[in-house]
């Protein structure tokens, strides 16, 4: 860039102010710069003073004093800085020159001409043939920009409603001996959810979801693996993949409607068709069918999920992040049969009949100076009855990214049971607990891929057969695309149904999904 030497009245150069301008606000070519940096959205300012950087001794505050003051197109970033020792390129201060042009022109426009100076204008002309090129440039990106919004404005699905699927298509199968009656053969398995993401005021949303797929048995069905209350996790069934044995078939279900909306520093959910587990018991590495792990056990701890069928329940829930510090409270309320007004022999139905669950979640997890939030515990309480089984039970997430490429991640569950029988049990009372433990590699070899190994046992007592059923699961998850991920998992089933007469399980699955 050729040093210019015309002087401003203030005796700092033009282009010395202009050069370090962050994005210029209210003009087509601010989007440009806007896009070009991470900071985005540019604050305006109608006084230096509203700059917390800018100090009565820098070099350039008097010209910033000016071209704020006196001519308004000097914008700050977000979080009310200057950053006037950021570096710039030309694209940059063309927009930044574009936007004081233009802030001249509306002067002049006005009636106004005698408040621009004529060392100002002669400094601009200069400038302005100075940066010929570049402007051109970014008018003629404002333009195409401006006929390629129109276009998607006319064209666009709705103003209020974004439209994102996804598609699941898996090829698995396994083997082993529990001395079921029937074996697994190699089966394929898919599933379709199509999301209707609506906003009315920019800061809420009605999340609607269809969903549906071809795949209503799974591998632990076929493996007559023993199973605890009806439509709850608690059980041996637990790795079978998540996206199988829809209830719905090849019909499409109403899988999930809500609508969230912030009250104060709460984040509220409010909804006929909803699942707790988006809301409690997330996990950044073990917590997505279609990311990430594929079994039931290693995605939600079966202690806390506990109404978990296609279409969850009604319900409310609140995500609160206290005086925004590090500490949040969730706190969830599901009822499985909320649309059914009368009982049945199974459950007596209703808002406030089985099945149910009400949980409370505690989270600590501090920033570091990046912003990012690499170390999360989180405390549980969960109180439910499913099946007519009363379930109360405690436990603990954690996940901790301690280092770039290497992360590791846990949950423990603890609590009682009460129905007789339960699981082949003799005894009316249970004191279950259930663990799992794994360590993630994100990025791995490619950026955006994740590996996963993870191990647990999910229903820990000794009243409850002669050995503790384990699972291990392996996953690679590699994004071929920025739309199509492929991943190969294996599992282990070590004494199936907490039994050591039964031999391992094998589960083999290639899953492959597309995002759109």
């Amino acid at each position: 860039m050729k040093k210019l030497s015309l002087q401003l009245a203030g005796g700092i150069t033009l282009l010395g102010a202009i050069a370090a301008m962050p994005a210029m606000a209210e003009t087509n070519v601010s989007k440009i710069s806007q896009a070009m940096s991470s900071d985005a959205v540019a604050q305006n300012v109608t006084s230096v003073s509203q700059l917390s950087d800018v100090r009565p001794t820098d070099w350039a505050f008097t010209a910033l004093q000016s071209l704020v003051e006196r001519y308004g197109c000097i914008a700050g970033y977000p979080d009310r800085t200057f950053r006037g020792n950021q570096a710039t390129s030309r694209y940059e201060f063309a927009a930044g020159l574009n936007a004081c042009l233009d802030k001249i022109n509306e002067i002049i426009s006005a009636g106004l001409a005698d408040k621009v100076s004529k060392e100002d204008l002669a400094t601009l002309q200069k400038l302005q043939e100075e940066f010929a090129a570049e402007l051109a440039t970014l008018r003629g990106r404002v333009d195409a920009l401006d006929a390629k919004t129109a276009k998607l404005e006319a064209q666009q699905f709705s103003t209020t409603t974004k439209l994102s699927g996804e598609a699941i298509m898996s090829v698995q199968g396994g083997s082993g001996n529990t001395g079921a009656p029937t074996s697994t053969n190699v089966f394929v398995s898919s599933r379709v959810r199509l999301d209707l993401n609506t906003s009315f005021t920019g800061s809420d949303l009605l999340k609607t979801r269809l969903e549906v797929g071809n795949g209503t048995v799974n591998i632990p069905t076929a493996f007559g693996a023993g199973s605890g209350p009806a439509g709850s996790n608690i059980g041996f069934q637990t790795y079978g993949q998540d996206y199988t044995g829809l209830a719905g078939g090849s019909t499409f279900t109403l899988a999930k409607l809500r609508y969230d909306f912030n009250i104060a520093d709460a984040r509220v959910s409010v909804g006929p068709v909803m699942h707790a587990y988006d809301h409690i018991d997330t996990n950044s590495y073990a917590n997505n069918e279609a990311v990430d792990f594929v079994s039931t056990f290693f995605i939600n701890n079966p202690l806390h999920v506990l109404v978990n069928n296609q279409t969850g329940g009604a319900g409310a829930a609140f995500d609160w992040n206290i005086s925004k510090s590090a500490f949040t409270l969730r706190g969830l309320y599901l009822a499985g049969n909320g649309a059914q007004p009368a009982a049945t022999a199974a459950n007596n139905g209703g808002l406030f009949g089985d099945a149910y669950q009400a949980t409370a979640e505690l989270e600590f997890a501090p920033k570091n100076d990046k912003g990012e939030k690499p170390f999360a515990l989180k405390l549980l309480y969960t109180n439910g009855s499913v099946a007519n089984t009363d379930i109360n039970a405690g436990g603990v997430n954690v996940e901790w990214k301690f280092a770039k490429g290497a992360a590791l991640f846990g949950r423990y569950g603890f609590g009682s049971t009460k129905r007789t029988p339960i699981l082949g049990a003799a005894t009316a009372d249970l004191s279950p607990q259930t663990w799992m433990f794994g360590l993630a590699f994100p990025d791995l070899f490619k950026e955006g891929a994740m590996a996963g190994i993870a191990v647990g046992q999910p229903f820990i007592e000794n009243k409850v057969g002669n050995a503790t059923q384990t699972n291990l699961e392996l996953f690679y998850n590699f994004p071929v695309t920025s739309n199509i991920r492929i991943t190969p998992d294996v599992q282990f089933i070590f004494n199936p149904n907490n039994s050591s007469a039964n031999s391992t399980i094998f589960v083999g699955t290639l899953r492959t999904v597309f995002s759109f």
